[in-house]
């Protein structure tokens, strides 16, 4: 199932675009003077491929938890704590995590192709990070190349990537029950989705845009079991073009934004809007489309659960003009209870191919 965890990260007065000067008391930033996670914000910190884009950021490690299962299905809740109080600062969503060492060369060439290598001299200005190391340029430069790999350990669809405007103060006994959020950078928390949905409703209404309502749809619409073992990310395939094959092979992302664009934010079928039910499927299936298909918006329906539950099985399609076929594996009774037989609400035209691929070798007759 899909990953929810809460990660402290270094508190920063920059708004998390340079390094600020807040003195660390433990861990990474206590030992250097700043944070690999203080240029989480930055414009640098965006990759492109074609028109995808990506935000790469960093976290301290996650330890035992189950990053390789949940590849392009993890969210991240970055939490700071300061002056007596824990804030959230940034959400990303739909991530995958490059901390581990088969992952090593991958962080190299995203430090090398953003040019994060100059980032040096923001950090080099922080009067404590001189301190740190002995106020000897090269002595601070060893260090800084040796770690710069580290930067961009975590990679997420930059529609994804929220860092908030201004951070939000937590109330942890609202939230989980407890009286403080966990605070060590070395450590997480893994939450459940009533936590999450507790998480994300503590933020202002005012603060609510765009990004908050794609992340609070992709929570709601996060899958329920761990990906599939061919899926699995190994650090052989570059991890953008293993974010975009996951989320497009589940109906998430991009793909689902514009089947929602498509359909009106309802279902193809019932005209029901409720997005937490509402799937992503795809007409002509996964495993037998082209790499053009699978991201192709024309073929996708948006369904309702139980109606792409039917569809995906082959229990129901649709005719060109959008009426409803059903399989007679189900009976009158399962058709009653289910209200079928309905019509698409339209039919847009490049669906058409689609369909027919559908009918001819995905329908049960």
């Amino acid at each position: 199932m899909a990953l929810f965890i809460q990660k402290p990260v270094f508190w920063n007065t920059l708004h998390y675009l340079a390094p600020s000067g807040f003195i660390g008391t433990s861990g990474y930033p206590k030992v250097t003077g700043y944070g690999h996670e203080e240029w989480n914000n930055s414009p640098r910190m965006l990759l492109t491929r074609g028109k995808q884009r990506y935000r790469v950021f960093h976290t301290e490690g996650l330890g035992a938890a189950p990053l390789e299962e949940n590849a392009g299905q993890t969210f991240i809740f970055m939490t700071a704590s300061h002056d007596g109080v824990q804030q959230l600062v940034g959400i990303a969503g739909n991530a995958i995590c490059l901390s581990p060492d088969n992952y090593r060369s991958q962080r190299e060439e995203i430090a090398q192709e953003l040019s994060l290598h100059a980032l040096w001299k923001d950090a080099w200005k922080i009067q404590n990070v001189q301190k740190q190391h002995q106020n000897n340029q090269r002595l601070f430069l060893k260090d800084w190349e040796k770690d710069l790999h580290w930067i961009p350990n975590w990679v997420c669809p930059d529609d994804f990537f929220w860092w908030l405007d201004e951070p939000v103060t937590l109330n942890s006994q609202a939230i989980t029950g407890k009286s403080k959020l966990l605070g060590m950078f070395s450590s997480y928390t893994e939450l459940d989705l009533p936590t999450v949905g507790r998480l994300l409703d503590s933020i202002p209404a005012n603060q609510r845009q765009e990004k908050w309502m794609r992340l609070a749809d992709a929570v709601q619409c996060a899958p329920t079991e761990p990906l599939a073992t061919e899926d699995m990310f190994d650090g052989s395939e570059p991890v953008t073009s293993v974010l975009a094959r996951v989320n497009a092979r589940r109906g998430q992302g991009k793909f689902r934004e514009d089947l929602m664009r498509v359909w009106g934010g309802a279902c193809a079928v019932t005209g029901m809007g409720c997005h937490e039910v509402l799937r992503a499927s795809h007409v002509k299936p996964w495993a037998e489309s082209t790499a053009k298909q699978r991201l192709d918006t024309h073929n996708g329906l948006l369904l309702s659960a139980n109606l792409d539950a039917l569809f995906d099985k082959g229990l129901i399609t649709f005719e060109d003009s959008g009426k409803m076929q059903i399989s007679e594996r189900l009976n009158a009774k399962h058709r009653k209870a289910l209200g079928l037989p309905r019509p698409l609400r339209f039919v847009p035209k490049e669906l058409a191919p689609y369909l027919k691929y559908h009918r001819d070798n995905v329908f049960q007759r």
